[in-house]
């Protein structure tokens, strides 16, 4: 702005909107600010060449730089970081994650940093889980305890409660509750509500008392002799010495204290309730049954989609063209909202696509919509074929041309393989394991062994009756023996 005001007789306010110019990369705005800068400069008496280099290096530098205070902060608060994660990792992630707790896409995203670092996030338990995520010991080394803040519906003043219910029983020499019932009765129900309890429940906070089933199906008994409970304790407070009270109920190893038996929940709703009520999975994913079936498929993760660029063209609600480039992304349908196009009058569909790194907006339009509308209420891993869109400043979207459930995905696997198979003592020992692995992944893809010893011989062997299904984990077990690069497929 100095410069502007200086050279060119700009006033603040216009170097001002100089400055807004630059920092929206408006072209057209910058074309006409050069003109009056130019202007000014030559009124000024100032070399054409020289106020118009400078313009340009104004402009250049406005891309992205940094005076020197600025810059100097930023790289002390790197050097910072790299410090603290280097030589504090645990403790800086737990920080970070903290810092990210309302947040769930990026908890996710940090979690699973923490275990590319080898650093376990141990899920929530109100046996040992603080309000914020904590460095912990456990048998294995150091690991991250779960805060309990980032649960839905778990407020500060019954996480608090939680944790001085644990100081009393520290305090007789206890560690820990011992069961739903000790649990209720410890903790000061005013400040654990029902919804609070179920919240602990369904996120796997109270997993050391039994099933998350059968603590749902006793948590109204639970709390309703925990609260007579505290009642009776309250009242012996204030009576004369508690003589004519019961006394305060309290856990026993009777039958009473049984949890009902009720079916387990099922995986998909032990997992959508934890997606309810933390924002992500936490003691597994939908699409871990189907890590390996993935790896025979040409997808990428959303993470990968998201730094990848989108279609030239410009993204527009309610565009009906068919997508080209098209790529395949397998994920879980959350979020889906149906709405009308202004500019067609025809219904198209928004949604995201989660898998366990992350997420991506989908956009289905009227066209693909028409087609789609049923598949797109599907609640279990599908597979998502289509073309990224966006603009150049936003993340893309996936303009979806075709879903179908991960479980109806047939595989190709290879019609064909070959396999190098050298010939080192003991050769008996390879060609055993080798027999064992062949055994095991009967199929349809016809085998030849190339038995080499490198500059004597190659005889090559076709096993009679011995097709296989050459799928990644197969490849890779047979790579093992043979060495990377040992096996070739045939097209």
């Amino acid at each position: 702005m100095q410069i502007s005001n200086r050279l060119a007789g700009f006033s603040l306010s216009q170097a001002d909107m100089l400055r807004r110019a630059m920092g929206k990369k408006d072209a057209a705005e910058m074309a006409k600010q050069k003109i009056k800068f130019m202007e000014g400069a030559a009124e000024n008496k100032h070399p054409k060449a020289v106020a118009g280099n400078i313009f340009d290096l104004m402009a250049k530098f406005a891309e992205y730089g940094f005076n020197k205070s600025h810059s100097a902060a930023y790289a002390l608060l790197a050097y910072h970081t790299a410090y603290l994660k280097t030589h504090y990792p645990v403790e800086f992630m737990a920080a970070l994650l903290t810092s990210e707790t309302s947040k769930p896409e990026n908890v996710v995203k940090y979690i699973s940093e923490c275990r590319e670092m080898n650093i376990p996030v141990v899920p929530p338990d109100v046996q040992f889980s603080n309000e914020k995520f904590t460095p912990i010991q456990t048998e294995n080394g150091e690991a991250i305890g779960f805060g309990l803040a980032a649960i839905k519906n778990v407020g500060l003043n019954a996480i608090d409660s939680i944790i001085a219910a644990r100081k009393n029983l520290k305090k007789e020499g206890r560690q820990g509750f011992a069961s739903l019932w000790e649990f209720c009765e410890k903790v000061d129900l005013r400040l654990l509500n029902k919804r609070v309890l179920e919240s602990l429940i369904k996120a796997g906070a109270m997993d050391a008392f039994g099933s998350r089933a059968q603590m749902a199906a006793a948590l109204d008994k639970a709390m309703e002799r925990a609260q007579k409970a505290q009642k009776d304790a309250a009242a012996g407070q204030h009576g004369l010495f508690g003589i004519f009270d019961d006394g305060p109920a309290t856990s026993s190893n009777s039958n009473e204290d049984a949890l009902p038996q009720v079916p387990e929940w099922d995986e998909h709703t032990r997992l959508q309730n934890e997606k309810e009520v933390l924002g992500f999975f936490v003691s597994g994913h939908p699409m871990d049954k189907y890590r390996e079936k993935l790896r025979n498929m040409k997808v990428v993760d959303t993470a990968t989609a998201c730094e990848m660029k989108p279609e030239p063209q410009t993204f527009r609600r309610g565009r009906s063209e068919e997508p080209t480039n098209e790529i395949q992304i397998a994920g879980v349908i959350t979020g889906l909202k149906v709405a009308k196009s202004k500019r067609s009058g025809e219904f198209y569909a928004q949604a995201t696509l989660e898998d366990t790194v992350g997420k991506i907006e989908l956009i289905a339009f009227p066209q693909a919509y028409e087609k789609l509308a049923e598949k797109l209420k599907i609640d279990v891993p599908v597979l998502v074929r289509g073309a990224l869109r966006g603009e150049e400043d936003s993340a893309p979207k996936l303009a979806v041309s075709s879903i179908q459930a991960l479980e109806d995905v047939k595989l190709k696997l290879p019609d064909s393989l070959r396999i190098k198979v050298p010939l080192h003592n003991p050769d008996s020992a390879l060609l055993e394991k080798l027999q064992t692995i062949l055994l095991s992944a009967p199929g349809k893809g016809r085998l030849l062994l190339d038995l080499e010893e490198p500059g004597e011989f190659c005889a090559v062997l076709e096993p009679h009756n011995l097709l296989v299904a050459a799928d990644r984990l197969f490849i890779d077990q047979i790579e093992e023996l043979v060495g990377r690069g040992g096996v070739r497929v045939i097209d």
